[in-house]
């Protein structure tokens, strides 16, 4: 059996390694080893025999070996809008070689509004989402509460819930320090009763035959932003433990649509995981405000909290775009 060498691109964020076993990936990797899969992390790929080459690290007895290697396929998990000038060399030095999410379908998630019109294109309903400035004041008359987040942005920077009256700004910073985008403006909608603001972020990953399946949903909530975000004080709990089935039916169901969508694009072969985040009406009904195509996080948020229930979901859900990868070649 030919082993199968899967590049996972990840930033130089480490000036000391520190051991695998901090990670939760490592403990499935030897796993994926055993069945010929051989997962090599790195951020320098480069050509030789006109091949692609990677000269990154292995994870070996609990600990990283680096290692140069003839790579099959690429799981891109690299901050490209921050690093963006690094990450266009690793595209040009990658050659044909595929890519796992595909830089096209990052590129159409990154752009919200492209996003949304394609989805709205095939059915799909998300709260309404302006782009001209001129108009924001009188959409907000009308809807009374909006979201004016930037055009391309991430990790929820820059989102500022606003109302009639309120100054709005045509531009904000982005998840790119001192980068400015155009802002969007987007329908609000109200949380149950006893909350501020309430969102669900849905985790979907492709198995080796190709299917979509759903991860544990993750609920943030919060009494006092309508802007939930962990790291800002929002609580993180199952999806399933609170919210009614009818609601958790109806995010997988938008979910599998969606992601649907997206793999029949040109380069929806390689699509692996989506994070789709919803937005919970005061009714309970689910809906979809935007698609991330480089989801994080969240299921390790409930896996640190209870191991016994989540922590063999986590594991797996951090493997499974390797190894689906790895299912092309």
């Amino acid at each position: 059996m030919r082993t199968i060498v899967v590049a996972v691109l990840v930033p130089p964020i480490y000036s000391k390694k520190p051991t695998p076993s901090t990670f939760p990936i490592a403990k499935a990797i030897s796993t994926l080893e055993k069945s010929g899969v051989l997962t090599v992390f790195g951020f320098h790929l480069f050509s030789k025999n006109n091949t692609v080459w990677i000269n990154g690290s292995c994870i070996k007895n609990n600990d990283f070996i680096e290692s140069e290697l003839k790579i099959d396929i690429i799981h891109d998990r690299f901050p490209s809008q921050i690093r963006y000038e690094h990450f266009q060399r690793l595209k040009q030095a990658s050659s044909t070689t595929l890519f796992g999410n595909p830089v096209s379908l990052t590129l159409l998630c990154r752009d919200k509004l492209r996003c949304q019109r394609l989805l709205e294109d095939h059915g799909c309903i998300l709260p309404e989402t302006i782009d001209d400035f001129d108009n924001f004041h009188e959409y907000l008359q009308q809807w009374n509460i909006g979201y004016l987040k930037p055009q391309f942005g991430a990790l929820g920077k820059g989102v500022e819930a606003v109302t009639p009256g309120m100054t709005l700004k045509s531009y904000v910073e982005g998840v790119v320090p001192g980068r400015l985008e155009p802002t969007l403006l987007q329908r609000g909608i109200d949380a149950p009763t006893g909350w501020k603001g309430m969102s669900v972020r849905q985790l979907m990953q492709r198995d080796i035959d190709g299917h979509w399946i759903p991860r544990t949903a993750v609920l943030r909530r919060s009494k006092n932003d309508s802007v939930v975000n962990v790291s800002k004080g929002a609580e993180a709990v199952p999806a399933e433990d609170f919210l009614p089935s009818d609601t958790i039916q109806s995010i997988q169901a938008q979910s599998l649509q969606v992601c649907q969508i997206l793999s029949d694009t040109s380069d929806g072969l390689t699509a692996v995981e989506f994070g789709l985040d919803f937005v919970v009406a005061s009714d309970y009904k689910p809906w979809l405000i935007e698609v991330n195509s480089r989801p994080r996080g969240r299921l390790e948020v409930l896996s640190e909290r209870e191991p016994d229930r989540f922590g063999a979901e986590h594991i797996q859900a951090c493997i499974q775009p390797i190894r689906y990868l790895a299912s092309l070649c």
